[in-house]
């Protein structure tokens, strides 16, 4: 077979010596290595978002009055009156570092070097009151992010390169709300969304023979792609039988979410004289995402002291495995003189077996100044969804505690919110891991030693997170003019 004219180099074996030591199925490695890359996953989210509720501890499910209701349970919104304006911004700077036990060639111990990340919301509430049967009725639009980190960068040699050296992904949620009461004391609300994201991973795969370790024999592998929008929703609930106790119910159902992209390899400088070639580069990441459920329950003892306790369920057990999903990619290689033959590249099923999740909140907001200044503190506890088999520096999410304070001041009708949370994250000493280099398997129509894969997952993981959220609550109606 003849090789066919601008192919796409991809990468291949650099430690050959005669032309038939090549290993050109760099694709299928590619897309092996990134099915372990994926960063959407409370495997790898932080308890929510929105500045009141990291305030108090992420107990906010019961009876949330700002515009992240929608997100959290959209019955919070039928108490609203009048258009009201939400803006939220929050910073997280995720400190993870990893000294590997294995001996990988590299940089043993390991950080992420990625600046803060910056996640934005928006909300915009219209609260119309009495309509009809309901005692009150609010639609609302807006956009929110996940919770959680979308860039992370790590040395390129590394020793955690076989699992990941970068990333650079966003999600969003376009949202559109509708909540009703009853009699004041039953309130019930929807929020109908749109899931729409991007992503670029980048990894290193093992391209040597036998076992080995070695930056300078590394295939780097990137995986580009967006999917979206794809449909869901959040369904809530919630009963306000008097002025002291509120109770909430509310569901966030799985979600299969797929990104169509491209897989794309670069051989390391040592084998550019190979001729190997990818033909073709069209691929889908398919991956899911956990049914949420949330259970809040919340006491006012006085009418300035307000306490909430809150359950929240994640069922990531779903994420059994991630799959990439190959187009008519193939690799063309040269096994003699002048002598072709292309291999297809075949869809690759990575593991997970994530387990559920769950997390207990416990919040308080105090006024101490009436319809001027209030404060708030909470805790959490959350479990883990990454077995320790599979801990990683792609999932840095492991189980943790969350201590969280914050406070709000009105000025001209308008509420300014800040809040501060630290997250202190498991250490995670790993000795029995299954995760192992992504390699370049072996070819037909060659006697080459077959690469093998090493584990990489066995060493000491360390992480924690900071996170300052700022938000601005605007009853538009109300405000009043600083001039």
């Amino acid at each position: 077979m003849k090789a066919q004219e601008n192919p796409q180099t991809v990468a291949s074996l650099p430690l050959a010596t005669s032309r038939r030591w090549r290993a050109p199925w760099a694709a299928a490695a590619l897309a092996l290595g990134l099915a372990s890359s994926q960063a959407w996953a409370a495997g790898v989210e932080y308890p929510d978002n929105g500045t009141l509720s990291i305030g108090r501890g992420g107990a906010w499910a019961a009876h949330p009055r700002d515009g992240l209701a929608l997100q959290y349970n959209p019955a919070g919104l039928a108490q609203q009156r009048g258009l009201n304006l939400y803006l939220d911004a929050r910073l997280a700077s995720q400190q993870v570092s990893f000294e590997a036990s294995d001996a990988l060639v590299g940089q043993k111990l390991v950080e992420n070097g990625s600046a803060p990340f910056l996640a934005p919301s928006l909300a915009l509430v219209w609260g119309l009151g009495a309509t009809g049967p309901l005692s009150d009725l609010s639609l609302a639009v807006g956009a929110t992010g996940p919770s959680s980190i979308g860039k992370l960068d790590y040395p390129k040699a590394g020793a955690e390169r076989y699992a990941l050296y970068k990333t650079d992904y966003f999600i969003s949620y376009a949202s559109a709300a509708v909540a009703g009461a009853w009699r004041d004391w039953l309130r019930f609300g929807v929020t109908g969304q749109l899931v729409s994201g991007s992503a670029r991973f980048e990894q290193a795969v093992w391209s040597g023979f036998g076992k080995g370790s070695d930056p300078g024999v590394d295939t780097d592998a990137v995986f580009d792609g967006s999917g979206g929008p794809i449909a869901t929703a959040v369904v809530g609930l919630s009963i306000v039988p008097n002025d002291q106790w509120a109770f909430g119910l509310s569901w966030r159902p799985h979600i299969r979410f797929e990104a169509d992209g491209t897989l794309v390899t670069t051989a390391p400088a040592s084998a550019k004289d190979f001729k190997v070639t990818q033909l073709g580069t069209s691929a889908t990441l398919e991956l899911d995402f956990a049914d949420i459920i949330r259970l809040g329950a919340l006491y006012r003892p006085t009418p300035a002291l307000e306490l909430e306790v809150n359950a929240v369920w994640e069922r990531w057990s779903v994420m059994e495995q991630i799959a990439i999903r190959t187009h008519n990619v193939m690799v063309q290689y040269e096994y003699e003189a002048d002598k072709f033959d292309q291999v297809p590249v075949p869809d690759i099923i990575f593991p997970k077996h994530f387990k559920d999740a769950y997390s207990i909140r416990a919040g308080m907001e105090w006024t101490a100044l009436a319809e001027r200044l209030q404060v708030r503190g909470g805790w959490l506890l959350e479990t883990s969804a990454v077995p320790e088999a599979y801990v990683g520096v792609e999932f840095p999410n492991w189980g943790r505690q969350v201590a969280s304070i914050g406070a709000s001041l009105q000025l001209f009708g308008a509420w300014l919110d800040l809040a501060y949370a630290h997250h202190f994250v498991d250490t995670q000493e790993v000795t029995g891991s299954l995760s192992k280099q992504q390699v370049t398997p072996p070819l037909p129509k060659t006697f080459l030693p077959a690469a093998e894969a090493s584990t990489i997952g066995n060493g000491t993981y360390q992480a924690s997170m900071d996170i300052v959220s700022l938000s601005l609550r605007v009853p538009l109606q109300k405000l009043r003019s600083i001039f």
